[in-house]
């Protein structure tokens, strides 16, 4: 076998590839550009001024750490798609949402009616909120995702769908302040999980990758070792 020949013939076809931005930045990209379009859906959805200016410190507290939760989500996403990059960023944005989850309960009163929480009418306009103003964000970040490689696709899924329901969480909240927490913990942490339960149990059909097949030395040179022609 001529080893120029087998070189040449192995190189022929392949195109340069560009290599991607770090995690980090891709990450932070994305996260500007969803702050920005959350902010210009907040201000088109309601004078968010008036309605969150009167909200208590339990509530900017959760707000707070939504935003962490959806920052760090987001990092893992985007590392996730990285093979050989410490996955601790998935640990920090798991322990994120369990103290988002803490800021809710914590916050709200111990004698809370779950009838009255359930009847909570209004709150469909934040489930339409977090689901419909979460999508486009959710299209842009499954688009740059995909340019990796998501080697496990349903936990990569799971963390693009939290970054976008804890983010999409709190334009919400910022568009309709809650009576108390115990209405945001049933119904914006229950919708969040949801999301992230769906998108990692869907995850395969959006992220399924695979590397670009190529092609063995038997499919291109016959038995003797000669090049197929």
């Amino acid at each position: 076998m001529n080893t120029n020949d087998l070189i040449e013939d192995l190189g022929r076809g392949l195109e340069p590839v560009t290599p991607l931005r770090p995690a980090g930045r891709r990450a932070a990209a994305w996260s500007i550009g969803a702050a920005v379009y959350l902010g210009l859906l907040v201000v088109g959805m309601s004078a968010v001024n008036t309605r969150a200016g009167g909200a208590g410190a339990g509530f900017w507290v959760s707000q707070i750490a939504a935003v962490v939760m959806g920052l760090l989500a987001t990092r893992a996403a985007f590392v996730s798609v990285v093979p050989g990059l410490p996955q601790r960023s998935r640990v920090w944005a798991v322990v994120a949402a369990v103290l988002w989850l803490g800021t809710l309960v914590a916050a709200s009163p111990r004698d809370f009616d779950w009838t009255t929480v359930l009847a909570a009418s209004h709150e469909w306009v934040c489930v339409g909120f977090i689901l419909v103003g979460g999508a486009p964000l959710m299209g842009v970040l499954a688009v740059m995702l995909r340019r990796g490689a998501p080697l496990n696709p349903a936990t990569t899924a799971a963390f693009a769908a939290l970054a976008v329901g804890a983010l999409a969480n709190v334009g919400a909240c910022m568009s309709l302040q809650h009576a108390n927490n115990a209405i945001t913990f049933a119904w914006h942490g229950g919708i969040v999980l949801a999301l992230v339960g769906v998108a990692a149990l869907t995850g395969h059909f959006v992220f399924a990758w695979s590397a670009a097949p190529s092609r063995s030395i038997g499919e291109n040179h016959a038995g003797d070792g000669t090049p197929r022609r």
